[in-house]
Order: C-alpha cells, then sequence, then structure tokens
C-alpha cells in the first residue's frame, strides 16, 4: 500500500499496513495488530520480524513498509489523522449500496409523509401485546421493559439495532413494506411535522406506574424553550466536538469510555433528552415520544458519518480507534457482544453486527438538508488533550483553555436525570444534563458505573476571576428540592486543569 502523509502516524496508514489476514494469525498469539497501544508496545519485535521478511507469512513487507514502520517508531508513534478521502465524499448518498436510505426529515415528499405517518399510526393502534405494537417497541427503552444501555460502551450499537428493529416494525404495517424512519438534523429549525398527529404525541393505552398512568400523554417544551435548552446544555457544541475527535472514547466521553472527558456524544445526547421535554427527560418512558426515534435516528447517522470519516466501518478499522480494554472486551468476548432483546430475537445482532451499518444492515443516511449540518460531518480532527500524560511522554501545555470537572458524582444517589451548573459568583455559567432512569437503583448497567463525571472546557479568562461553585440540580425537585446536597452523593470532588497536548 503507498501512504500519502509525509509524517507515518496510527491513523493516517500505519494500521493499514496490517491486513485482516494479518491481524488473525497473531490474535491468538496475544498480539492485537489492530491496537494502537499493543503496537506501539511491541513495535522493535514487530520492526524486527517485518524488516528481516519473515513477516507477514507468504506475504512479507517491502523494505519501503518496514522504512515506514520504523520512521514511526522514531518519531515517536504519533496518532495523527486519517487521510482526508476524497473530502469525505462517503457523505455522498449515490455511493452507496445500502437499499435503505434514511433522510432528512425535512426533505421527504408529501407522499413519504403520508407513508410515514400510516406505518407510526399502524403501531399505535395494535394490541399491547403485538410484539410490532408502539407500546412493546417504546417499552424496550425503560418501562415495562427495561433493555437500554447508556454511558457505556455498547450504548450506541444497543441504540443502533433499536433502531432497526423499530424501522423493521413500520413496516410490518400494510402498504409501508419501504418505508424508513428519517432522522431529525438538530442542528436546523425545529420541524412542523412534530406538531402533526401522529408524531406530535402518544397516550399510553394501559398504565406503566403510578407516575405514567393509563391516559399518560408525552410532553414537550415549546419549540423556543427546546432551541434555548439545546444551547443551555451545550448541545450542538458537544456534537461538533464529538465529530472531530479520533479515538472511540473521546468520540463518546464519560467515566465508563477511559474516563475520557464527558463532554462529546454522550453529554450532547442526555443534553437533547432533557432539553426537548419532560417525557423524553426521563429514561423509563423517553421512547413513548414518537420525537425519541427522529432524534436517535440523527444520533446514529452522526455516529456513522463518523465511522466512514475514521475508516472505522469494520471491526478491525473500529477497534483501531479503541483505546480502552473494557471497550475493546464488548467486541471481542462474545458474552458480552448482545445486545438484548435484540441479539436472541429479531434482527438477531450484536455489537460487532452492527458495525458497518450499510453493508450488513442495508442502512445508509442521506446528506442533511442544512449547508451548515454537512459542515459539521466535515469538522476538522481535534487535538487530542488531556489533564495529564505519561512522564515519559514529551508534552505542550494550553494556556488558554481550562477543563473544569466536577468529579465522582454518585448518581445511584440522585432519584432520575439531573443537571449540573457551574456557577461564577452566583451565576451559571455552563451547564450540563445526566440522563437516568427515575428508579436508577434498578437499573443494572447503572448499578454497575455509579460514579460519573462532568467537564467544562471554558476560557481560561471565565473562571480565573470570581468564586466558583457547582450546584446539582435534579430534575424532578421533589423531595429534595432544586438543590441535591453534595454529601449525599458522596462528596464529589472539583479538579481544574490547564490541558496537555503530546502532538
Amino acid at each position: 500500500m503507498s501512504i500519502q502523509n509525509a509524517k507515518p502516524t496510527w491513523y493516517g496508514g500505519i494500521r493499514d499496513l496490517f491486513t485482516p489476514k494479518d491481524i488473525a494469525h497473531m490474535a491468538p498469539h496475544g498480539i492485537h495488530l489492530n491496537d494502537y497501544d499493543a503496537v506501539k508496545e511491541r513495535a522493535p519485535d514487530i520492526y524486527g520480524q517485518v524488516a528481516s521478511q519473515n513477516m507477514p507469512p507468504g506475504n512479507p513487507w517491502n523494505a519501503d513498509q518496514a522504512d515506514l514502520f520504523l520512521q514511526w517508531m522514531k518519531d515517536d508513534y504519533p496518532k495523527g489523522n486519517p487521510p482526508e478521502q476524497a473530502e469525505f465524499a462517503s457523505l455522498k448518498v449515490a455511493q452507496t449500496l445500502a437499499s435503505r436510505t434514511r433522510k432528512d426529515v425535512r426533505s421527504l415528499s408529501s407522499s413519504e409523509i403520508t407513508t410515514l405517518k400510516k406505518a407510526f399510526q399502524g403501531l399505535m393502534d395494535l394490541d399491547t401485546n403485538d410484539p410490532n405494537s408502539y407500546f412493546k417497541m417504546a417499552g424496550y427503552h425503560g418501562l415495562p421493559e427495561a433493555y437500554c444501555m447508556h454511558h457505556i460502551p455498547p450504548y450506541n450499537p444497543w441504540h443502533r439495532a433499536y433502531l432497526l428493529a423499530f424501522e423493521n416494525a413500520l413496516r410490518s404495517v400494510k402498504g409501508c413494506e419501504d418505508v424508513t424512519l428519517p432522522y431529525w438534523d438538530i442542528y436546523s429549525d425545529f420541524p412542523d411535522i412534530f406538531n402533526q398527529k401522529p408524531f406530535d404525541a402518544y397516550t399510553l393505552p394501559v398504565t406503566l406506574s403510578s407516575t405514567y398512568p393509563k391516559g399518560y400523554k408525552t410532553q414537550r417544551y415549546s419549540e423556543a424553550d427546546i432551541a434555548s435548552n439545546l444551547k443551555t446544555y451545550d448541545v450542538i457544541t458537544d456534537f461538533k466536538r464529538a465529530a472531530g475527535e479520533k479515538d472511540w472514547e473521546d468520540y463518546h466521553g464519560g467515566r465508563a469510555f477511559d474516563n475520557s472527558t464527558n463532554d462529546t456524544s454522550i453529554s450532547a445526547h442526555d443534553g437533547g433528552h432533557v432539553s426537548i421535554g419532560p417525557t423524553m427527560g426521563v429514561q423509563e418512558v423517553a421512547a413513548f415520544d414518537p420525537i425519541f426515534w427522529f432524534y436517535h435516528c440523527n444520533i446514529d447517522r452522526m455516529l456513522w458519518e463518523w465511522q466512514k470519516k475514521m475508516k472505522a466501518t469494520d471491526i478491525n478499522g473500529l477497534l483501531s480507534t479503541v483505546t480502552s480494554q473494557m471497550s475493546r472486551n464488548y467486541f471481542t468476548i462474545s458474552a458480552l457482544e448482545k445486545l438484548p432483546p435484540f441479539t436472541d430475537n429479531t434482527p438477531f445482532l450484536t455489537t460487532v453486527k452492527i458495525i458497518n451499518s450499510a453493508d450488513t444492515l442495508d442502512v445508509d443516511y442521506a446528506a442533511p438538508e442544512d449547508d451548515n449540518t454537512k459542515q459539521f460531518a466535515m469538522t476538522a480532527f481535534n487535538t487530542k488533550q488531556r489533564g495529564s500524560v505519561e512522564a515519559s511522554e514529551k508534552f505542550h501545555v494550553n494556556t488558554d483553555m481550562v477543563n473544569v470537572r466536577v468529579k465522582g458524582v454518585n448518581r445511584i444517589k440522585i432519584p432520575g436525570s439531573f443537571n449540573v451548573h457551574l456557577l461564577k459568583d452566583g451565576k451559571k455559567i455552563a451547564s450540563k444534563a445526566f440522563f437516568q432512569p427515575s428508579e436508577v437503583e434498578k437499573c443494572p448497567n447503572c448499578v454497575e458505573n455509579p460514579i460519573v463525571n462532568f467537564d467544562f472546557k471554558l476560557p481560561l479568562d471565565d473562571v480565573k476571576t470570581g468564586k466558583l461553585e457547582t450546584w446539582i440540580e435534579p430534575l424532578d425537585h421533589e423531595p429534595f428540592g432544586d438543590r441535591f446536597p453534595h454529601k449525599l452523593m458522596d462528596k464529589p470532588t472539583i479538579n481544574v486543569r490547564l490541558l496537555l497536548r503530546n502532538e
């Protein structure tokens, strides 16, 4: 292969020197050639084998490839960026072979809208025990059957499988066999279609709990309030930041993702849920609001665009972006690859099977209508910034920005979703939201991951004068009011750091 970058980097081509056959050959020997840290650790041994043309067996590297690898070692193993492939030509739908193309909801024709309404209403009209009913499908996210995964590595894989299962249910309605689920481009204005039946609300046909009885109608904030909330929680900023990340953990963000800063995709996801309304802000019932499906379809679209930018559309490509063993385990250990109930039941998917949306799931996405949104997909890659580096590394200190981390919040102590506010001299200067069940102690993956952090990247000038404080506000002000006592959540701490970079 040829690598165009003058300076060899992991993402710029070094990872592509290892073929799927090479990776499969060495994995049983405990050498993972699709793992940056593993290759870096074994680099001298790898170089010795390839330079002497002992490896790979049957197809040894040529001298140029071996020299390229050696130069990467001399340059201290930079990660770099993936090559710009025809300026992200993957955004052009004409290049996809997938038969299901999910469109921006604002681009739908009148006939497509009619069919989509028919499909949604068809599911809503089914008996609650029907496996394709709207009630049954929405219930997988919380009540009455809680399968959903959040703030852990299978979060995006689970929701991708969930969207496909729901789209298949829509296609079960007579006359809607070719319908696809559109996405809501959250960067654009609120689409009027969401104010039309059956997308405006859903009424529970049976009782879920004392809080959500039969007849409960899903609720949303006004369009103006939604737009304001999205700004308050920095949802657009966090999604944009995610689009420029290169590692799987940094794209998602959060303590379960190698303790990466919690200000990218999952932070934006949480803020979006809380921004939209009282129903969307509660994990148990969020999926009953029809807007849920359009919102999450867009999150999946953004993930797929990131995967294409990162050449992470197959298992080896994806694993080459993974930095933590915990994340890697969910794609390499069969017992952890399951996405209940969608592994043992239709559509029979696992974390590995959902990786290639176009080839395996037959799902791709049309480009958004808004030109500004298209630019988000082409966001330049971020330079990785951290609060600490290994002592052996060379690094630069950024003095214009600072990261304020609210560290060690025991979320199990807080009933339901909540906000974390950063205040300066008594005034809010930044806010984040966290999305979780009301009875969080009954959520298995919540209990397994109880401690969470919150990160606010701000200009140093914004925080270096004045008195700072944090305020944690439950969405439900009962029984603690609007301020949850710090001592009841294991006394979280504040960590303020200048940011370091080594590239």
